[in-house]
């Protein structure tokens, strides 16, 4: 699996992609509720943006990958999608909050169309005694991000550990990008 280009490339940024994600999310509710001062509800409209923009991709994901292909559409999609969660540390009590609540629904919506780009490519390219270990290595970074989270949380506050897990997620198109990837045609080398 770590021996083909375009596995690697995948499996790599999933892997930084979740570590950061969970990062995130595991000071996001600290600080909409310590740092902005929302209340329960105000935090759950905040949260259903994620789940308004994963819908929104799940309806785009077949256009965008006719336009792209499903080697750009891997990587540009967090490029594109992952910088807006900075809106959220950056965010203050007040209008600010829409403006970070959008970020996250980008967030969602460049996941899903990623997701729906990469399993094909996956799934072609994946030799079936691999496929676990594939998964392994991308959640993998799940459990860890969200202690990594909590402890930069305790050192550095919910803020700046948003921050980092922006920057993380946004640079998850590295690897991919630096692959074949990068190309329309970079998604047609050999199959299992």
């Amino acid at each position: 699996m770590f021996g083909h280009p375009v596995l690697r490339a995948t499996v790599l940024g999933d892997a930084l992609f979740n570590l950061s994600l969970a990062m995130y999310q595991a000071m996001l509710l600290v600080f909409l509720e310590r740092e902005l001062g929302l209340g329960a509800f105000a935090v759950g409209l905040v949260l259903s943006g994620m789940g308004c923009g994963a819908l929104l991709g799940a309806l785009l994901a077949a256009g965008v990958l006719r336009r792209l292909g499903r080697g750009p559409a891997i990587w540009l999609a967090p490029l594109v999608t992952c910088p807006p969660t900075a809106l959220m540390p950056a965010a203050r009590p007040g209008w600010s909050v829409c403006a970070a609540a959008a970020g996250l629904a980008a967030l969602s919506l460049g996941g899903v169309v990623r997701v729906v780009a990469q399993t094909g490519v996956q799934q072609a390219l994946t030799p079936d005694r691999t496929i676990g270990t594939a998964r392994f290595v991308s959640w993998g970074g799940l459990p860890l991000g969200g202690v990594l989270g909590g402890a930069a949380g305790s050192a550095f506050g919910a803020a700046a550990t948003l921050w980092i897990g922006a920057a993380g997620m946004t640079l998850s198109f590295l690897p991919a990008f630096l692959s074949p990837l990068r190309t329309p045609r970079g998604t047609s080398l050999t199959t299992r």
